[in-house]
């Protein structure tokens, strides 16, 4: 009778390693996320910190991981992160918004206290609201402009820019200073159009007119200065536009002939 042999023993099973590897993410990225989170970057690895440290919690609990401190830890801190992000966000647009607050302010301080634009005010009146011969019109440094008289007149015989077959009309500018301090007239202007067409009327320049302001007006005084302009036979009316600086806005006088 043949004698069995024994069988041997099956070998142990090796230890399954814990796979601890995301609980250790989650503490490494909740870590760099709170340093990074004051500079607005953090929130991102806060939340991927979160994520890995809930994955590494639900590990240790089926048993394949054994550093439940670890992804526990990681898993706070990338909560942390995200709200010191949070926090750093809503506190900048809050400092953005204050500053554009204060600078707003500034802004209307200095436009009160700055000096007026002398010709500021005098805009040039819209349709319908032309002035008429005689009307003065007040700057808001107290200068004060006005057509005084249109009339027909014969140009010398030297004149430049009348044409034939057009009457001549001679415009009278009256500059008065109202204001404190000598007003230079250098490059004012006066100029015409003709008729409901608004044809340009074409400067006269003779003895008597150079087609610009001339001179100064110191405070207190006035100055009375003519411009000539050729005009179409049959034309009824004229639009002036007179300014009597280059500091100050145009206005317009609109006179029947």
């Amino acid at each position: 009778m043949s004698q069995q042999m024994p069988y041997a023993p099956a070998p142990p099973a090796a230890p399954q390693q814990p796979k601890n590897g995301l609980g250790t993410a989650a503490l490494v990225l909740g870590i760099i996320g709170v340093v990074l989170a004051f500079f607005y970057v953090g929130g991102l690895l806060g939340l991927l910190a979160l994520i890995f440290g809930i994955i590494g919690l639900g590990k240790v609990k089926k048993g394949e991981a054994t550093n439940k401190g670890v992804a526990l830890t990681g898993l706070i801190l990338g909560v942390v992160s995200m709200v010191i992000t949070i926090a750093m966000v809503i506190f900048t647009v809050f400092l953005v918004d204050k500053a554009v607050d204060e600078l707003d302010k500034l802004e209307k301080d200095l436009a009160a206290t700055a000096p007026k634009d002398p010709g500021a005010g005098a805009e040039a009146p819209k349709d319908g609201e032309l002035l008429k011969l005689g009307d003065g019109m007040e700057f808001d440094d107290g200068l004060v402009a006005t057509v005084t008289e249109v009339k027909k007149y014969t140009p010398d015989e030297f004149a430049v820019g009348h044409e034939a077959g057009n009457d001549a009309y001679e415009v009278t500018v009256q500059i008065e200073n109202g204001s404190d301090a000598t007003v230079d007239l250098a490059l004012g202007t006066v100029e015409a159009t003709a008729g409901e067409e608004g044809t340009p009327a074409e400067s006269i320049i003779d003895a008597d007119s150079l087609g610009m302001f001339e001179g100064s007006v110191t405070a207190g005084k006035k100055t009375t200065q003519t411009f000539g302009f050729s005009v179409p036979k049959g034309t009824k009316n004229l639009v002036l536009e007179v300014s009597p600086s280059f500091d100050y806005e145009s206005v317009f006088w609109d006179v029947k002939l």
